[in-house]
């Protein structure tokens, strides 16, 4: 008799189970890929090649431009920090600036890149 009702429970269980509403799963996947250009509107009015309204300045079709390499006194002080005094400019012009500096009571010849102010060659003088 106990077994008899166990199995009527359990049927009955299981009837009540699977006849109830299913509700359905929501898969919501927001994929994004990011290849590094900024969406349109990021620069700004007349800024970045995403707008395409000219820029109204003294020139109609002037934008202005982000300088590509660093001041003769940028890299001065760049070469400040680095420990050299007494530095005197020998070439400031094309994409690799000349200095004569002292450094340690020494003096050297340093050889740097305009884009950025690295000292990429030393040489004593």
């Amino acid at each position: 008799m106990f077994k008899k009702s166990i199995i009527v429970a359990t049927a009955l269980f299981a009837s009540f189970v699977a006849f109830q509403p299913i509700e359905q799963a929501e898969a919501r996947v927001n994929v994004d890929i990011g290849i590094g250009i900024p969406g349109p509107g990021y620069y700004g009015g007349g800024y970045g090649y995403h707008n395409p309204a000219p820029y109204y300045g003294r020139d109609r079709y002037y934008r202005p431009r982000r300088s590509y390499r660093l001041t003769c006194g940028q890299v001065r002080r760049k070469i400040r920090n680095r420990g050299f005094y007494r530095i005197r400019a020998v070439d400031c012009s094309g994409s690799r600036y000349t200095f004569n500096a002292k450094r340690h009571g020494v003096w050297y010849r340093l050889r740097v890149k305009s884009r950025n102010g690295r000292i990429y060659k030393v040489s004593h003088l």
